[in-house]
């Protein structure tokens, strides 16, 4: 039996059979959170009064809640979603959420029909004003979950997300009980006031969490959950405008909020008093923490930006430094470091150049025994197309022409550059090394954040938006012969700059060699003896030295 004809439904009019059909439920994940969907939709039908709409509502919210909790589970510390069970599992989530805030909101409403405008502005702790409020909280609260499930998930929240957070919470601040203690048996924020859960989501934003490990994003979010309920806002209307108080977060067209976070620099210090003394112990039981400079170094952080008084554009919030002070270069279609359009496309590879692997000294290399279908061919067409001359001429635009293309580019002052790619595979992860050939010229650097882009509803996802942090000067593929290798190894060669005493670098395979090795470098049509001086970087499938030419 599906779960839209499910005959139980149709018998839940009040709090006690609301409780007999949840406790009747049968499935667990998906089916049970699919059920609990079904009977929001069909309470959203005329027919039954305020009080017991609520009732239910309230009752069948906490089963929710739970139900999500462990449908979401498998997903803790992923980092992308685009595969085929992590995504519908986030959707499902969401969907069942959007049709709790509604049944709220309807409750809310009917209950403001019935019981007149009066109960808006009255004096806090009044029992009646406050039942009357409580659906519109639920409400917010709901919302508040759909914004953070999506930030916590690493999902750019769409526009009409952050105008529902905003409209809900200046509804709920008519009522005067932004900071009334609201009982909950799962709450999302500690203590558990409409004024925190407008302010979590805001926090989650401003802690820029696509950039993060799980273990660091794990603790950005304890941390805002309970300084949440400390902070002051303001909802605006027309352009942001930057205060001197806290951040300003643009979270949709004409729709921005100014924090006040005067008191989070005292919160912290408190938190970092406690974990110098080793009473972190509720941060252990939660799981596991990054180590004690980590958690620290993350605080510092943290403060400065839930403090700093700056412009943060949802959708793409900056990092350090966009291209204009404190505006993220992001929320451009395709800019330079001027905020002007950034001319022509850009191309995205992942990972080491594929030059010198078609070589038959490499093929012999590897043995007949290791062949793989497609790698030594891989260039073989384009190689033809573009010309023997041309392959040695312009081996960077050999490369880059298997590369994706990328649009919206956004290059900022600071080193990054943001992008959004349409494509899942392969699969763009924070660490990994990639390089991107703009009409300015070829980057190279590693990938600081992904961010999954969804439909304006966040019913589907459509691509990521990457942020790669650069390194300087222009790269060029090129080869290396270790010490006892056969063949030429792929590797980029980066300039250094003798002005600052720069050395060049290689980016290698991780665990090809060590500082003080030597090995012999082939760049364009000379090969020259080098050794390397120092390890500068390590990350996803790579490692960056820098080298020194020995002198022949």
């Amino acid at each position: 039996m599906s779960v839209g004809s499910d005959p139980g439904l149709a018998r839940v009019r009040d709090a006690a059979s609301c409780r007999q059909w949840l406790d009747g439920l049968r499935g667990e994940g998906g089916d049970r959170l699919a059920s609990i969907r079904a009977l929001f939709e069909r309470l959203g039908r005329p027919g039954i009064a305020a009080d017991a709409l609520f009732e239910i509502a309230d009752q069948a919210r906490c089963e929710q809640v739970r139900s999500i909790e462990r449908w979401l589970a498998p997903l803790a510390g992923r980092v992308d979603r685009s595969d085929d069970g992590g995504w519908p599992r986030l959707a499902g989530a969401l969907a069942s959420l959007r049709a709790s805030r509604d049944l709220f909101k309807r409750a809310y409403g009917l209950m403001l029909e019935r019981d007149g405008d009066g109960t808006r502005s009255i004096i806090p702790g009044a029992t009646d004003a406050l039942r009357v409020a409580m659906p519109l909280a639920r409400a917010l609260d709901a919302q508040a979950r759909i914004v953070a499930l999506l930030l916590r998930h690493r999902c750019a929240v769409p526009a009409g997300e952050w105008e529902a957070l905003c409209a809900l919470a200046r509804h709920m601040r008519r009522t005067t009980f932004m900071d009334e203690a609201l009982i909950d048996e799962t709450p999302l924020v500690k203590p558990a006031t409409a004024r925190a859960l407008f302010v979590y989501p805001l926090l989650l934003l401003a802690s820029d969490l696509p950039a993060r490990s799980p273990a660091e994003a794990r603790l950005a979010e304890r941390l805002a959950s309970r300084m949440a309920a400390k902070i002051g806002f303001r909802i605006d209307d027309g352009p942001p405008a930057v205060h001197a108080h806290g951040p300003t977060l643009a979270l949709a067209p004409g729709h921005s909020v100014r924090l006040d976070t005067h008191r989070v620099p005292a919160s912290i210090e408190r938190r970092r008093q406690q974990w110098l003394q080793g009473t972190a112990a509720t941060t252990r039981r939660h799981g596991a923490a990054p180590p004690g400079d980590a958690q620290l170094a993350l605080l510092v952080d943290l403060e400065r930006r839930w403090t700093r008084a700056a412009l943060l554009v949802a959708g793409g919030a900056p990092r350090d430094g966009g291209t204009h002070a404190g505006v993220d270069a992001g929320s451009n279609a395709g800019s330079n470091a001027d905020g002007a359009p950034a001319p022509g496309g850009a191309r995205l590879r992942f990972g080491l150049p594929r030059v010198h692997a078609g070589e038959p000294s490499a093929r012999a290399a590897a043995g007949a025994g290791n062949y793989e279908f497609g790698r030594w061919e891989q260039n073989t067409i384009i190689r033809l197309a573009l010309g023997a001359d041309r392959d040695r001429r312009k081996p960077a635009e050999l490369v880059m022409a298997e590369g994706e293309a990328v649009d919206r580019v956004a290059i900022g002052r600071d080193g990054r550059i943001g992008f959004d790619r349409h494509g899942a595979t392969p699969r763009a992860l924070p660490g990994a090394l990639a390089a991107l050939a703009l009409p300015q010229g070829l980057v190279l650097g590693r990938i600081e954040s992904v961010e999954q882009v969804t439909d304006a509803d966040a019913s589907a996802l459509r691509g990521g938006r990457v942020t790669l942090r650069r390194w300087p000067g222009t790269p060029m593929p090129a080869g290396v012969r270790f010490e006892g290798a056969a063949s030429f190894a792929d590797v980029w060669l980066l300039p250094g700059d003798p002005a600052v005493g720069e050395l060049p670098s290689l980016v290698v395979l991780p665990g090809r060699v060590r500082a003080g090795a030597r090995a012999l470098l082939r760049e364009r049509e000379r090969e020259l003896p080098i050794r390397f001086a120092a390890l500068l970087e390590r990350g996803s499938g790579f490692e960056r030295l820098s080298l020194r030419v020995e002198n022949q």
